[in-house]
């Protein structure tokens, strides 16, 4: 009895010393061995293996967890177990480090003679992908009766360190690779195609929100392309080292135009408080990006901007989505399923409770579901933008047709009042009614114009007053007179009217008063700066007294037309020539 105790006792001594050795006959199936570890953390990645190794007794202790997170962190992961084959055949079997994204990677075997060999693999080694396989592993190989031990070191500053720790055979690696493969190839075969759709929208309808966007989901690709290694695919291997530096400029650049974005698809210029927000969160990026250097490398701070980004783009779609801005809706759902999406990404890199744990595509279900819904906005956008297309095109066509009836009206109204008036010889009467065709010619004119050319909200000025001049010219003996025209300005159809009066006015005084052997030269310029014009209509005449001569009809027109209508000034020297200046904005 004594003796059966004393064996039960040695058995459970036994098993408590040899806690971290594995039995590598009894892994049936791919098994995740982190608890059956002895665990260090080296604070600030210190110490060299021959230290780790000569004070493993006071440095490890038992790992009790699954998953092992540091985070964005500068400490070092050290794992110390055995592995045992208690059989009398060889067993070959893989290591699988789940984090395919770590700059180092360490496996120390202890070999025969109480050596230690050392294998590399990581993003900083070059380390190549073993037969096209994403994740890192190592292949060991234990003999018939044999108990290995290994150390293995993980450490990485360009991104998050975490992993499980996982034992299988080669071909299982082989059919887990091949489903996590088709996955990513699905996924990014979906995003490579919302990009060139929504480039090619932009190229026809020149709307930056599908350029924007299609920046937007570019830099959501290759982020995810680095992260989850499948860049071996587009990336030399020189590059890797590099690339895995690149995440902050990705994941800035993301942000960025995810922001530009959201204010061109929902308009956010009008809100003048919620563009200034968005302009701070831009110009934080912005910012980043410039400063970022190998001794400041804030990925973690970037990381979290990218949610507040978000999280602010939400708020502004909820509120505009209450205010019953059209898409909004779709807006306030796509992002917040992203934003989801980062979150649980985020937390799984921080070692935060996540849904990647259990479902570890959730990640891509999310920017997948997102983009679908942003692609169901942009076609509504666009199918709006079609009908406001059709919409003013027809307008145009009416305002056109508009334009051409108001000029044949006016052409009538001229025509009857010349055979009504045809039997008055009066010569006041005669140079009345030419003074009236003018002004009515001014306004067809303007309406002529639009009706012949494409555009219906400016006009020509140089060909209008071209126009206006010539009619002018038609009326009176003016082969001798010369009319210089400077024009560098476009008039907006409200305007176009009262100038081409104005100007009818002026030149019909120069016609009439200003020469008196009918020769001379006019002078007619138009000029704009910032959003002021200017109008000088010169000529070299007789002139006039200005505090003598009592004011025409056309001078007090003119006067009306300037302060009233165009809310601007005249001013007239007429002490050599004649010189008017309209001023208006």
């Amino acid at each position: 009895m004594i003796l059966k105790i004393l064996i039960l006792f040695f058995t459970l001594y036994v098993s408590i010393l040899s806690a971290d050795t594995i039995n590598i006959s009894s892994l049936k199936k791919p098994t995740n061995i982190l608890k059956q570890v002895d665990l260090h953390i080296d604070k600030e990645n210190i110490n060299n293996f021959q230290y780790i190794q000569e004070n493993s007794e006071k440095l490890f202790k038992e790992n009790n967890k699954e998953l092992l997170h540091l985070g964005y962190s500068p400490d070092a992961i050290w794992l110390k177990f055995s592995i045992k084959n208690d059989t009398n055949n060889g067993i070959k079997k893989v290591l699988e480090i789940s984090n395919q994204m770590l700059d180092d990677i360490f496996l120390y075997t202890k070999q025969s003679d109480c050596s230690y060999s050392e294998e590399k693999l990581g993003v900083m080694h070059n380390r190549g992908f073993n037969e096209n396989i994403l994740k890192m592993y190592f292949d060991i190989s234990i003999k018939p009766n044999e108990v290995k031990e290994y150390y293995l070191k993980l450490a990485s500053l360009s991104c998050a360190v975490f992993l499980e720790l996982n034992v299988m055979s080669k071909n299982e690696l082989y059919k887990k690779e091949i489903n996590h493969q088709l996955v990513l190839a699905l996924f990014f075969g979906s995003i490579v195609t919302l990009i060139i759709y929504n480039l090619f929208v932009f190229f026809f309808t020149k709307d930056l929100a599908y350029l924007y966007y299609s920046i937007y989901i570019f830099f959501v690709g290759w982020n995810h392309l680095s992260y989850s290694a499948f860049g071996l695919y587009v990336l030399p291997n020189s590059l890797w080292e590099y690339d895995a530096y690149f995440a902050i400029y990705y994941l800035s650049f993301l942000s960025i135009f995810a922001l530009l974005f959201t204010m061109k698809f929902l308009n956010i210029k009008s809100y003048k408080k919620l563009t200034f927000i968005f302009k701070a969160f831009i110009t934080i990026a912005i910012i980043i990006i410039i400063f970022t250097s190998p001794d400041f490398y804030p990925i973690d701070i970037v990381s979290l901007i990218l949610l507040l980004s978000l999280t602010y783009i939400i708020s502004v779609s909820f509120y505009l989505s209450y205010k019953g801005v059209k898409n909004a809706q779709l807006m306030l759902v796509g992002w917040s399923i992203a934003l989801i999406g980062w979150i649980m990404l985020a937390n799984y890199n921080y070692g935060y409770w996540s849904l990647i744990t259990n479902y570890p595509y959730f990640y891509e279900f999310t920017i997948f579901t997102e983009a679908v819904l942003f692609s169901i906005a942009l076609a509504n956008k666009l199918n709006t933008t079609k009908e406001l297309e059709r919409s003013v095109q027809t307008n145009t066509v009416l305002t056109r047709e508009l334009h051409h009836r108001v000029k044949n009206n006016m052409q009538f109204i001229i025509s009857m009042y010349r055979l009504k008036l045809a039997k008055f010889s009066n010569h006041d009467i005669s140079d009345s009614l030419k003074e009236v065709e003018g002004t009515i010619q001014a306004m067809s004119a303007t309406h002529e114009m639009l009706y012949a050319q494409d555009s219906v909200s400016t006009i020509d000025t140089k060909e209008y007053f071209s126009t206006l001049i010539n009619r002018l010219k038609n009326s009176y003996d003016t082969s001798n007179i010369d009319i210089k025209l400077d024009i560098s300005a476009d008039l907006d159809i409200d305007n176009s009217i009262y100038v081409g009066i104005i100007l009818n006015e002026l030149i019909t005084n120069s016609f009439k008063y200003a020469f008196k052997d009918s020769s001379g030269h006019i002078s007619i310029s138009l000029s704009k700066q910032n959003k002021n014009y200017e109008l000088i209509v010169a000529d070299d005449g007789v002139g006039f007294d200005t505090s003598k001569e009592s004011e025409t009809f056309g001078i007090e027109l003119v006067k009306t037309l300037v302060e009233d209508e165009l809310r601007g000034k005249l001013t007239v020297d007429a002490t050599d020539g004649c010189r008017y200046v309209i001023r208006w904005v």
